[in-house]
């Protein structure tokens, strides 16, 4: 063996031996992502009373949430919240993170305080740790990942709520506030994060929300924060075009391709309470092409309005995915876009 080829095999060693130390020293984490249980450290601590366990099912388009503690999820019975996190302020949430399907991502930007993103991957487990906001309103979580066209819709919101009582009108400016600081500069353009629309003057507000051939409310998924007084008497008047659109997640296909608008699905209005229970107050069988209008007393400190679960969705139009291959027919997932929040402040 000659000079040359020694130093080849001494550097060949020092490269085996430099990733089997990088593979023992990371081997723990390699199946937990961004964050890793470290971050669990931040609730050192904090008393039990004060953390929500969250977690979080990420499915392709949608995120399904089960929460315990402080907040038990109950969502008409269902143990599950779809894009939706229900918290008080002053708690934190313990947040363990799966998917179901696809690669997606969790991200919150909260502007104010801190900005979380964590990888969600097949087969592994991502934690963090989310304090609540201490301004009382609905702050946007969504996946941050692209894992196809409906990548957008795959946004939620964090309802921050009082423990008892409504939102004050103080938390309510201060929401406002630091929501249209971070439209009109950190967020500009961002399509994620839902505009304010405020009756709190009233004892009778009324709400007009008008669908497009996108599929959301007032060209914003989840659509327009409304904001309304304790006891007020809303009205909520919702309409939803029927547009033969592959934009359309309510336009879906038969499994020989033939395109169809779906109708088993309810609109309505729910109540979130206080402990986390989600109740319907009043709901109707999707109407196309008409105004649905929905009258409720406000005495919940927050609602859901609109399509409040998801649509399962296939695009497979002429039945292409069995005539050409499984190249065609692949964009499908659970999608929500017509619906959105209300506030109620005291």
């Amino acid at each position: 063996m000659d000079k040359k080829e020694r130093w080849e095999l001494i550097w060949v060693a020092f490269v085996i031996i430099l990733f089997a130390i990088v593979i023992a020293g990371t081997l723990p984490l390699d199946f937990q992502v961004g964050g890793v249980p470290s971050v669990l450290s931040a609730l050192n601590g904090v008393s039990s009373s004060d953390v929500v366990n969250v977690h979080i099912t990420s499915y392709q388009y949608l995120f399904k949430v089960q929460e315990s503690g402080p907040v038990n999820s109950n969502m008409m019975g269902s143990p599950f919240y779809y894009n939706v996190i229900v918290g008080h302020p002053g708690e934190y949430l313990n947040i363990s993170m799966t998917s179901a399907d696809v690669t997606s991502n969790f991200y919150f930007p909260d502007y104010s305080d801190r900005v979380v993103t964590d990888q969600i991957v097949p087969g592994l487990v991502a934690y963090d740790v989310l304090p609540v906001p201490n301004i009382t309103g609905v702050y946007t979580f969504l996946g941050g990942e692209y894992n196809g066209p409906w990548f957008s819709y795959q946004t939620g919101l964090l309802i921050d709520i009082p423990s008892s009582g409504y939102i004050p009108v103080s938390d309510l400016s201060q929401y406002i506030s630091q929501t249209q600081t971070s439209q009109t500069s950190t967020l500009v353009g961002d399509p994620y994060n839902p505009p304010i629309v405020v009756q709190d003057n009233t004892m009778t507000p009324s709400f007009y929300l008008q669908g497009s051939k996108e599929a959301m409310f007032n060209d914003s998924v989840p659509g327009p924060t409304l904001v309304v007084e304790n006891g007020a008497n809303v009205t909520i008047s919702m309409y939803i075009p029927a547009i033969a659109s592959e934009l359309d997640y309510l336009y879906n296909y038969t499994p020989t391709g033939t395109g169809y608008f779906v109708n088993n699905v309810m609109v309505g209005i729910y109540a979130v309470w206080w402990n986390g229970t989600i109740t319907p107050v009043a709901m109707e069988p999707i109407s196309y092409n008409t105004t649905m209008t929905f009258h409720f007393t406000a005495n919940a400190p927050a609602y859901l309005y609109g399509i409040v679960t998801p649509v399962y969705y296939n695009y497979n139009p002429l039945d292409l995915s069995s005539k050409i291959g499984p190249l065609i027919g692949v964009q499908k997932g659970y999608v929500m876009g017509y619906w959105g929040s209300v506030l109620v402040v005291s």
